[in-house]
């Protein structure tokens, strides 16, 4: 005879090997019909049996030559399944129920559906429409052409019940032609948590009477159709043996074989998405529990549909526990199998979830043991197949409900490993060989299949007498359909690209923060190293300007603030930037707990900034060294951080950071004072300079141990008052240079192109702030910028320094008033001294 099988894919013919192989060995001609799965089944089981057995051979099947219909009738039967997980047996199951939900039709979105499917009569009233549509569809003629061609005594399906059943189509055209149909049952929980059977069969074949009763109570599948065959898949684990022993075994994956192991198992993706996280607390909690388990060791063997989580997986920390294999070796050929069957044969006891695998270790005679998880309720209890795990002919499993149940058991297990066999075999008997322990499925199933077959030609089925007149309205119904699933496949598109944009997201500011971690710890180890070396060079400094004079108040306190950092310790050392508030303007406290209104403005300002300035310029506050301040739009940031935009647009705004950006000529830029924070904005933005910081060595000290831990690798040069022409010798291979302020009126750098003052100038007596701006004048410095009082201070907090600016360099057009609150989004009143930005060019004459 011939048989026409179509399959969803390759994949399904692992659980057919045994059948196909007999039908073929009676002489049985069997073509099977499916797409090709090159990622489940890299071992093209199916061309193995086709080039072994010439009785067997394969093809794609076909498309519908009639997408519309066979889309329509898809949606009909989605709602229909829909409609199914509202019946009382599935009142538990809410991960069933969801994941129906997700395949949902799209015309259960609407009010009347959302309205009928609350109510039991609006139930019945919804499911029979849908019937009565669905019946009335035609057979699809390609598939029909299909079929006719290959004139097959029988048609048989697998796995039939998924959402929508598209295979139905197949049994439509077959019933259509006069063809008898059956349907093998796939696996064991098939009939419980999927779709359901939607056409008429002559032959349903299941494993057990459970799953009959299933068939006939759950699909109305009349009984006397169905035919209990046994579990076909497994008959060969029956003949097994394992292949290495024990000790070569545990030596291949890893385990130490002085010690007994157990076998945990994984689900599928559906069952337990993410198991790893359970199976390291499982490992923890268990060889915590109990001393006989602490040597025990863990073989973990992944679902092969659910192993990409594995690959990466280290659980080397637990010490004689391992993954094995990492892509979870699909047992479809000798090898694999065996590698299978020893890991079960071998272990002490087996535990999982919800598998499959949990049937075949009963299979071998191992106890079966699981824990019921919260994280797992709805793919235990809430499935009606984890059910007969439980309590078929007794119950297979050994269920604990906490961990302590769970360890009292395994011990059990672990002193006598055969001690569950007796509850194997019962489970066995009436699960997977319910005619008898001897008895094999798989002639059971070639014989009810050879029986269909041979039953003869049926009388063609051309659906109801009324389909035509029908089918006008329904052409208009499926021509909506498929505008709605147009409209909702590009909705879910949509929804992918931005789950993906923000799977990206998460990935790109985990890897951020992570590279964030590694930096400060890198930062906090070199910090205090960079401090020793800088002391000792401004330590001589500080102590020969120890009797100087003309310091301002503002300067006395501004010193007295940095005294502590000469003898600070590493602790101090690592959380630098929160004791340099003296220098940078900023204050930690004011940002640690700051006001709605204060973060407010600040992201408002940040936002203005960035919209009228170039973000290219932006530099984020540096997290290393006690770093502080607000994150917004994925930027760090203070008031500092703000000052330093500010002062770097302005120079873009007059073009000028486009000569610093140059590879050549190398250019100078001096800064008087300041806390390193805008030398390294700038240096950072601006690698091809030189940059000159000079000031007391009190505020020297900070800001060069900032800058030596952030940038590790430049090339620093501290002024030497025993050898003072050297500090000016091969200035352009110098990236910082740190001198003191008595050295101003005497420096001399081989150019200098750029001046910064931020805050520096006013705490000078006025004599001292005059001698700086003409320095720089006389050395031919070009530009200069400064943060400065607007008007005239109080003497007590600033000095008046724009006037100073003002006698040697050209106020630049960019810094007018308006300009300024316009594109620096400046408010009014910075502390109690109101500052402005002031952005000069150097005047021709004076």
């Amino acid at each position: 005879m011939k048989i026409l099988f179509f399959m969803r894919s390759t994949v399904y013919v692992r659980n057919f090997e045994s059948t196909l192989r007999l039908l073929a060995g009676r002489g049985h001609r069997v073509h099977v019909a499916a797409e090709v799965h090159q990622y489940l089944d890299p071992g093209d089981l199916i061309g193995r049996l086709c080039r072994e057995h010439p009785e067997i051979t394969h093809g794609l099947p076909p498309g519908p030559s009639a997408p519309t219909w066979s889309q329509l009738g898809v949606e009909l039967r989605k709602g229909i399944d829909y409609l199914r997980y509202f019946r009382p047996e599935y009142r538990d199951a809410s991960k069933l129920r969801w994941r129906a939900e997700q395949k949902a039709p799209v015309f259960a979105a609407s009010a009347a559906w959302r309205r009928l499917v609350l109510t039991r009569r609006g139930r019945w009233l919804l499911g029979r429409f849908l019937r009565t549509c669905d019946r009335a569809l035609p057979p699809d003629p390609a598939i029909s052409a299909f079929i006719h061609d290959h004139r097959p005594d029988l048609v048989l399906v697998t796995p039939l019940v998924e959402p929508g059943s598209p295979q139905s189509d197949y049994l439509r055209s077959a019933r259509a032609l006069g063809i008898r149909t059956g349907l093998c049952v796939y696996s064991w929980d098939n009939l419980t948590n999927k779709g359901l059977i939607h056409d008429p069969l002559d032959l349903v074949t299941v494993w057990n009477q459970a799953m009959k009763a299933e068939a006939v109570a759950l699909h109305r599948v009349p009984a006397e159709r169905v035919v209990v065959t046994g579990a076909a898949p497994y008959d060969h684990w029956f003949t097994w043996t394992p292949r290495a022993s024990r000790e070569a075994f545990c030596a291949r994956v890893g385990l130490d074989p002085r010690h007994p192991y157990l076998l945990y198992l994984c689900s599928s993706r559906f069952i337990a998405g993410n198991e790893l996280p359970f199976v390291r607390r499982w490992v923890q909690e268990v060889r915590s529990a109990a001393a006989a388990l602490r040597g025990a060791g863990v073989l973990v063997r992944p679902h092969p549909q659910n192993a990409e989580r594995w690959a990466t997986a280290d659980v080397s920390d637990f010490g004689n526990v391992v993954i094995w294999p990492r892509d979870g070796g699909n047992p479809i050929d000798e090898d694999t199998r065996a590698d299978y069957y020893d890991s079960i044969h071998h272990s002490a006891a087996v535990v999982g979830i919800n598998t499959s695998a949990l049937i075949e270790s009963a299979i071998v005679g191992r106890g079966v043991y699981t824990l019921l998880a919260p994280e797992f309720r709805d793919t235990q209890d809430g499935t009606l197949h984890f059910r007969y795990l439980r309590e078929v002919n007794g119950g297979l499993l050994h269920v604990a409900s906490g961990i302590s149940e769970h360890v009292s058991q395994l011990e059990t297990a672990l002193r006598n490993p055969d001690a569950a066999a007796d509850r194997c075999w019962r489970f066995v008997e009436a699960f997977v060989r319910p005619y008898g322990m001897d008895v094999a499925a798989t002639p059971k199933l070639v014989v009810a299949i050879e029986a269909t077959a041979a039953a003869g030609a049926r009388r063609p089925s051309r659906g109801p007498w009324w389909r035509l007149a029908a089918r006008p309205a329904l052409a208009s119904m499926a021509s909506a359909m498929q505008e709605a699933r147009q409209g909702a496949n590009h909705a879910l598109e949509a929804r992918k690209a931005a789950k993906q944009r923000d799977q990206q997201e998460r990935a790109a500011r985990r890897l951020a923060l992570e590279r964030q971690a590694a930096f400060v710890a890198e930062c906090r180890a070199r910090a205090f190293d960079a401090y020793l070396r800088a002391r000792e060079r401004l330590r001589p400094l500080r102590d020969a300007e120890a009797g100087a004079n003309g310091s301002t108040p503002a300067e006395r306190r501004l010193l007295a603030a940095l005294a502590p950092l000469w003898d600070a310790a590493p602790e101090t050392i690592a959380e630098l930037r929160r004791y340099t508030a003296a220098t940078s303007g900023v204050r930690a406290a004011d940002y640690d707990d700051a006001p709605r209104p204060v973060r407010a403005r600040f992201e408002r300002d940040l936002r203005r900034l960035l919209v009228r300035g170039d973000s290219a310029l932006w530099v984020d506050e540096p997290a290393a060294l006690g770093a502080f301040g607000f994150e917004s739009g994925g930027r760090r940031y203070n008031e500092e951080t703000l000052r330093c935009f500010r002062v770097v647009s302005l120079l873009q705004d007059a073009s000028l950071i486009r000569e610093f950006r140059g590879a050549a000529p190398r250019r100078t830029v001096w800064e008087i004072g300041g806390s390193g924070g805008f030398a390294h904005h700038f240096k950072t933005l601006c690698p091809n300079v030189t940059y000159l910081m000079t000031a007391r060595p009190e505020v020297l000290l900070p800001a060069a141990v900032y800058l030596m831990t952030l940038f590790p690798d430049a090339r620093f040069r501290f002024y030497d008052p025993q050898n003072p022409r050297a500090f000016w010798s091969e200035w352009d291979a110098t990236d910082f240079g740190f001198a003191p302020e008595s050295i101003v009126a005497r420096m001399e750098p081989p150019s200098l192109d750029l001046t910064i003052d931020l805050m520096a100038l006013e705490r000078m007596h006025p004599s001292r702030l005059e001698m700086h701006v003409r320095r720089a004048f006389d050395l031919g410095c070009r530009y200069i910028a400064s943060v400065c009082p607007s008007g005239n201070p109080d003497g007590d907090l600033a000095s008046p320094v724009r006037p100073d600016l003002e006698r040697l360099y050209w106020l630049h057009p960019v810094c007018a008033p308006e300009s300024l609150a316009r594109r620096l989004s400046l408010t009014i009143g910075e502390g109690p001294v109101q500052r402005t930005y002031f952005l000069g060019w150097k005047r021709l004459l004076v």
